[in-house]
């Protein structure tokens, strides 16, 4: 075991509960001397907390927010660095910088994580291997080390803020040079019972993007601010020369009022016991550049109070900060509102990727699985998001409890199993694997996870009402209802729509792993498949609850014995809500696939592209949206992702790549593009497992120039949805491998 008889150190204090002032980082140091002739020397290391690491005064990675948060009692995730170029010959020093991070947050909230059963004073474990020839060298935590919080870094809490105390600075502290002599010895600590150590293999948390400052303005005496132009999850980099002991608060928004004030969207009256979203900086009369090292924000404009002049224009930028994972697609058509769109969407995406796929970077930082499953495949569409899944998939795991419960964020601090959970937030259990599998190939996931399908459905199933229906949990959440949880749409449809499809996930998994399912799970879906139809659908085949996601929700399960009479119901519902959605973000996930499967791509397309209220156009016109809001009313955050799925749809049907469910992996790939009337030209691609398809087409009148990329490897079957083959007349063509040039007419 790599940790096995190494213990975790920390500095010998007392847990602090709301001490808005003085809950500082702890710094660690340890000189080691290294003999003539190594190898080569691996870092392995984890704090429970967050922390950065450095040998001979060098940081030895980018990487920042590290490690990863998890269930700390059941996992945890530990990093591994070479650092062979960082050590020399003789005595070395390494040294650590450790704050709170998600494990010891002090101060109250409505998720209860200061009261989390792993709650400690931060701790830090490493052990540094250094290869010679014929032996190996272990440097380790142990009392050999020396610690002070008496730190520059006075106060840190991920989701509140950091104050740091620059006349307290000494950059020589990582130097070997450096004077601890009035530092202490650190405590041992044991490792809890069965606790997981395992790698961190997914990508890193970075400094992604630099954001200049586009409009400063005056605000008050000594307040500025400033507008970075783009919402984003990160930080400040201030570059400051003020007077020594002058004190500086910066505070992030997404929003301002009219006068140029922040506005927080109420979402500030969660954090009653702490600042929200507030840095704080005393300043030490020498010039210097900042950025906070133990928090993130969710931000467009920063407002900083105590300047004594005037601000120089690049005196404050904006640090883009999330996991730097790889895009893997690329959509640009002819309607610029559409490109913003789907910029806002990637860019909600990457402020939301933290190791976790968390809700917002503002109010909670959490994740919340309703929004993870909403948003899944079109991050699989348009990230690398393997590695990312692996990890998140562990920690659903942790969070199952013996009776198969989940709750409605993972990780949790305990909190979310009675409140926020319910089957729109556990089918992200079933989701990724499954959806993983399609697009990848790759059994995995399926086969890790098919145990806590049969575990969740034994706890599903204990929760049926006495009709045999299932009703708990969130409903079809943030419509454009007067209020959010109050669906038009009864929960025990929604609820028992969901069990039959896990019941469906499951019995193909068990098909594609070679497993035999149970039979009472086989007889549970079709006899939950009956129940819903029969309650459901009258005698003429409509839904009996006359609503966007009742109907698109059965259309998409294929829940129904004819399904014209849906169409048409979909039909009118829509052309009632003047081609604008009604229904939430569960709904709202069914009902672009729903339409399109009975032939309404044009439907779909139309909501996409609505203006006036509730639509996405919306959010640009009225609030400047540069990311994607939490709910079409205001006042929530303005930077969530579980809007996000219209982006799958466009490069699904406009772009028109598709992965076939039956031979997944992209190895037979479906083109299905819809030729919107708007739309003059498009340009896209998606990296699959079996490499970059494309397409692109261009519209002059009736005829389209279409242009399609396929790999070596790949099956494609085309399909048109409104165009046909100008020489055959058909909609219908297969290919493989190359470069095809059609001219087609549309239809």
């Amino acid at each position: 075991m790599l940790f096995n008889k190494i213990k975790f150190i920390s500095a010998n204090r007392e847990l602090k509960d709301n001490d808005n002032t003085h809950d500082p980082a702890y710094m660690f140091r340890k000189i080691f001397s290294v003999e003539k002739g190594f190898k080569k020397a691996i870092l392995y290391t984890a704090g429970l907390g967050l922390c950065y690491h450095y040998i001979n005064g060098l940081s030895i990675s980018d990487d920042i927010l590290t490690p990863a948060t998890s269930d700390y009692i059941k996992t945890i995730w530990y990093n591994k660095y070479d650092v062979t170029s960082f050590i020399n010959e003789g005595d070395n020093i390494f040294a650590s910088l450790l704050g709170n991070g998600f494990f010891n947050e002090s101060f109250k909230t409505p998720w209860n994580y200061d009261t989390a059963p792993w709650r400690e004073v931060p701790k830090l474990i490493y052990r540094l291997d250094i290869y010679y020839s014929d032996k190996t060298v272990v440097v380790e935590s142990d009392e050999s080390c020396k610690v002070t919080d008496d730190c520059y870094i006075t106060y840190n809490q991920l989701r509140s803020g950091e104050h740091c105390d620059l006349r307290r600075y000494n950059h020589t502290w990582t130097q070997i040079n450096y004077d601890d002599s009035k530092w202490e010895q650190p405590v041992r600590s044991s490792k809890p019972d069965n606790i997981v150590f395992r790698e961190q293999k997914s990508q890193p948390i970075r400094e992604c993007e630099i954001f200049k400052t586009s409009l400063i303005k005056k605000t008050y005496e000594n307040t500025y601010l400033f507008d970075v132009g783009q919402n984003i999850s990160g930080y400040i980099r201030i570059e400051t020369e003020e007077n020594c002991n002058d004190h500086l608060i910066i505070r992030y928004a997404e929003s301002i009022n009219e006068d140029g004030t922040l506005n927080l969207n109420k979402m500030d009256k969660f954090y009653k016991y702490s600042d929200f979203q507030t840095d704080k900086l005393i300043c030490n009369g020498k010039k210097e550049i900042w950025s906070p090292k133990f928090t993130y924000h969710g931000f467009r404009y920063i407002e900083i109070t105590g300047l004594s002049k005037e601000p120089e224009k690049n005196m404050v930028k904006a640090v883009f900060v999330h996991q730097d994972i790889e895009r893997i697609s690329h959509f640009e058509c002819s309607d610029e509102l559409i490109n913003r769109l789907f910029k806002m969407g990637i860019n909600a995406t990457y402020s939301n990727l933290f190791h976790i796929p968390t809700d917002c970077p503002t109010r909670e930082k959490l994740g919340w699985t309703n929004d993870a499953r909403a948003s899944c495949e079109q991050m699989l569409i348009n990230f690398n998001m393997k590695d990312f899944y692996i990890k998140y998939m562990q920690d659903i795991y942790d969070t199952m409890l013996d009776n198969g419960a989940l709750p409605g964020i993972i990780p949790t601090s305990g909190w979310g199993y009675d409140w926020g959970s319910g089957p729109i937030a556990s089918g992200i259990l079933f989701e990724i694997p499954y959806r993983y599998y399609i697009y990848a190939a790759d059994k995995t996931l399926l086969e890790n996870s098919f145990p806590y399908f049969l575990r969740h459905l034994d706890y599903i199933e204990s929760r049926k009402n006495q009709d045999g229906f299932i009703a708990y949990g969130l409903c079809d959440w943030a419509g454009p209802y007067e209020h959010l949880e109050k669906s038009p749409v009864p929960l025990q449809l929604t609820d028992t729509i969901m069990y039959y499809a896990f019941l469906s996930v499951a019995s193909s998994s068990a098909d594609i792993l070679g497993l035999s399912l149970e039979n009472k799970w086989i007889a549970e879906k079709e006899n939950i498949r009956a129940k819903i139809m029969n309650k459901y659908i009258d005698d003429s085949g409509n839904c009996v609850v006359d609503e966007q996601t009742a109907i698109a929700m059965l259309i998409f399960y294929d829940l129904y014995e004819n399904i014209y009479p849906l169409k048409e119901q979909l039909k009118r519902n829509i052309e009632k809500h003047d081609y604008h959605h009604y229904c939430g973000m569960l709904g709202l996930k069914h009902l672009y696939e729903a339409l399109t499967k009975c032939s309404l791509s044009e439907y779909a397309y139309k909501i996409i592209t609505a203006n006036g209220y509730p639509s996405y156009i919306d959010w640009i016109t009225n609030r400047d949206a540069t990311t994607l809001c939490e709910t079409f009313q205001e006042s929530n955050s303005q930077n969530h992702h579980m809007w996000s799925d219209f982006m799958a749809w466009l490069m699904k049907n406009v772009s028109g790549i598709q992965p076939n469910p039956e031979i997944p992996g992209f190895k037979e790939t479906f083109i299905n593009t819809y030729f919107p009337s708007n739309l003059s030209h498009l340009s896209s691609y998606m990296i699959t497992p079996k490499g970059k398809i494309s397409v692109s087409w261009v519209k002059t009148g009736n005829e389209i120039n279409y242009t399609l990329f396929i790999p070596k490897g790949i099956k494609a079957k085309i399909k048109l949805q409104n165009a046909v083959f100008y020489d055959s007349n058909s909609n219908s063509e297969e290919c493989t491998d190359g470069i095809f040039n059609y001219r087609l007419s549309a239809i």
